[in-house]
C-alpha cells in the first residue's frame, strides 16, 4: 500500500503547520493511505531522517513548510526515484507556485491522492542544489537581511524591505561567464533561474521551465531609482525580461571567478560561497509531484488566458441574460 512520508518544519510560515499537517494526513488515513508524521527540530536533519526511511518506489515523500524545507529534502532525493510532493506552507513557496499547487487542505489531499509524477531538472552552485533560483546581488542581499532573523518573512514584508534598501543598495562588482562568454562590471543582481521566479509569483526568469534542461539567467544591470516601481510591476506582471537594464540568457553552465559581495543564495536561503564557483544544470534530476494535467505555462502568456477565460465567462453570462429577455421584448433588437 502507497505510503505518505509527510515531513513537517513546524515553524515556517505561519508556524501552525503540525495542525495543518495532522489535519491533512485525517483527510488521507480517510482515503485508506498510509501516513508518517515526521517533524523536524533543526536545520540539515532531513538527510540523515531520510536515510532512515524504508523508502520504497511507491512511497511519496511530503514536504510541508516553505522554501528551505523543500531545498533541503529535494537535495536529499536528486537522483533517485523517490518521488516528492509539495505542501506550501512556507512565505513565498516559488516551487508550489511554479507548478501552481492549491494551498486549500481538500485540494491538497486530492492533489496528493491523484498527482502525477514530472523529472524536473535541478541547478547546482559548486555543492549546493536549488530548484528555483540562485544568485547574487540585490536579491541575495534581501535574502541575507532576513535570514539573520528578527525580521519576519512575509510577501508585504519583503515589499516594504525592498523598497527600503533600494534606497541605500551599491551594486556589486562580478567577472564570471555564461557557456564561455564573458561578464564583467557592475550589476544590480545576477540570477540563476531553474524556476522562473522566486516566489510569491515574482517572476524573475517568466521564460524558465523547470524540464528544459536548461539555466535562465537574468542580468539587472543598475538602474535610476525611479524606475524601481515599474521594475517591482514588472516582475509580478511577468515581463521582467523585457524591460531597459535587464539582460537573459540560456546556458547550461556558468563560471563565476569573483563577486565583490559575500552574499550568495540558493532559493532564498543564504551561504557562503568560494569562488571560483560553477553553477550547472543537472536534467531530469528530481522526481516531483506535480496536480494531474500539470504542463509548463509562462506567467504572462496564462495571465493572457485567464483575461480570455474570464472575458469568454463573462459574455456567456450575457448571452444568457439576453436570451432571458428576449420573450419580453420581441420586437427590440439586442
Amino acid at each position: 500500500m502507497k505510503k505518505y512520508y509527510f515531513i513537517i518544519n513546524p515553524i515556517a510560515g505561519k508556524g501552525n503547520n503540525l495542525p495543518f499537517g495532522a489535519a491533512l494526513a485525517g483527510m488521507l488515513l480517510a482515503k485508506q493511505a498510509q501516513v508518517e508524521v515526521i517533524t523536524l527540530t533543526k536545520s540539515g536533519e532531513t538527510a540523515d531522517i531520510l536515510r532512515r526511511l524504508p523508502l520504497t518506489a511507491d512511497d511519496t515523500v511530503v514536504s510541508i513548510g516553505g522554501d528551505g524545507t523543500v531545498n533541503e529534502i529535494a537535495s536529499s532525493l536528486v537522483d533517485t526515484d523517490y518521488p516528492l510532493a509539495i505542501v506550501p506552507r512556507g512565505s513565498g513557496n516559488g516551487l508550489a507556485n511554479t507548478v501552481r499547487l492549491p494551498f486549500r487542505k481538500k485540494l491538497l489531499a486530492k492533489y496528493l491522492l491523484e498527482g502525477e509524477t514530472r523529472r524536473i531538472d535541478a541547478g547546482k552552485a559548486n555543492n549546493n542544489h536549488f530548484f528555483c533560483t540562485c544568485g547574487f546581488g540585490f536579491d541575495a542581499h534581501i535574502a541575507a537581511l532576513f535570514n539573520r532573523g528578527g525580521t519576519k518573512r512575509g510577501g508585504n514584508r519583503y515589499v516594504k524591505q525592498v523598497f527600503k534598501e533600494l534606497l541605500t543598495y551599491e551594486p556589486v562588482e562580478a567577472d564570471f561567464s555564461l557557456d564561455g562568454k564573458a561578464c564583467t562590471g557592475k550589476f544590480f543582481l545576477v540570477t540563476f533561474s531553474n524556476a522562473n521566479q522566486y516566489g510569491n509569483n515574482f517572476y524573475i526568469a517568466p521564460e524558465a521551465d523547470i524540464t528544459d534542461g536548461l539555466l535562465h539567467v537574468t542580468i539587472v544591470h543598475p538602474f535610476p531609482q525611479l524606475l524601481a516601481p515599474l521594475m517591482s510591476t514588472a516582475l509580478a506582471g511577468g515581463f521582467i525580461n523585457k524591460m531597459p537594464y535587464v539582460e537573459t540568457y540560456t546556458v547550461r553552465q556558468a563560471e563565476i571567478r569573483s563577486v565583490s559581495s559575500s552574499c550568495f543564495h540558493c532559493d532564498g536561503e543564504t551561504l557562503t560561497m568560494h569562488y571560483p564557483a560553477t553553477v550547472e544544470v543537472q536534467e531530469k534530476a528530481l522526481n516531483l509531484v506535480v496536480p494531474k494535467g500539470w504542463e509548463h505555462t509562462p506567467p504572462l502568456r496564462e495571465s493572457i488566458e485567464k483575461m480570455n477565460d474570464t472575458f469568454n465567462d463573462i459574455m456567456a453570462e450575457l448571452e444568457k441574460i439576453r436570451k432571458q429577455f428576449l420573450p419580453l421584448f420581441p420586437n427590440y433588437k439586442f
